[in-house]
């Protein structure tokens, strides 16, 4: 077996072997990365365990918490200080704790970024976040989470960077 990295292009042994183990274990359906989790703010052991080995297997996973409705800025946050994301990149567009609240009536509200498509009710066309920022502010993880479902619309079409690279 090559023990050297897939992503290492003369490791062509290396790279057949994790190609094939990511086209075995992708997941094929929503349900097989959804997480149930009491309080994000308090992971359970085996809810983080979930978490972490979807991220690590499909590059994503998606939670449904008892939170509701709740807006705590915390949720996100100490959900993320549990993942080991400690740093937010904080940018024009955050708030300044470096959270971004996305809503069309906040943005009404605040009269602010309202010429910004994600701050409006228009469709977001497939983008990636960060692909701007220089080398040493790599977006390494991203939470969106979600206080209220959009009153129409609002699907995701999210998929695992490993396996669009692959089918390319």
């Amino acid at each position: 077996m090559d023990s050297r990295s897939p992503f290492d292009l003369t490791a062509a042994a290396a790279y057949a072997e994790w190609r094939q183990r990511k086209l075995d274990t992708a997941p094929r359906r929503l349900e097989e990365i959804l997480v149930d989790i009491g309080d994000p703010r308090r992971l359970t052991f085996a809810e983080r365990e979930r978490l972490l080995a979807l991220n690590a297997n499909a590059n994503m996973a998606v939670y449904v918490s008892k939170c509701g409705s709740d807006p705590d800025k915390e949720i996100p946050r100490q959900l993320g200080l549990q993942l080991g994301l400690k740093t937010l990149d904080s940018h024009w567009l955050t708030d300044d704790d470096a959270i971004s609240p996305i809503s069309v009536r906040g943005a009404e509200v605040r009269g602010e970024r309202r010429e910004f498509i994600p701050y409006t009710d228009k469709p977001i066309r497939w983008h990636t976040d960060g692909y701007y920022n220089s080398p040493e502010r790599t977006v390494r993880g991203l939470i969106l989470h979600c206080v209220a479902s959009a009153a129409a619309g609002g699907e995701n079409q999210l998929l695992d960077h490993e396996v669009a690279y692959l089918l390319l």
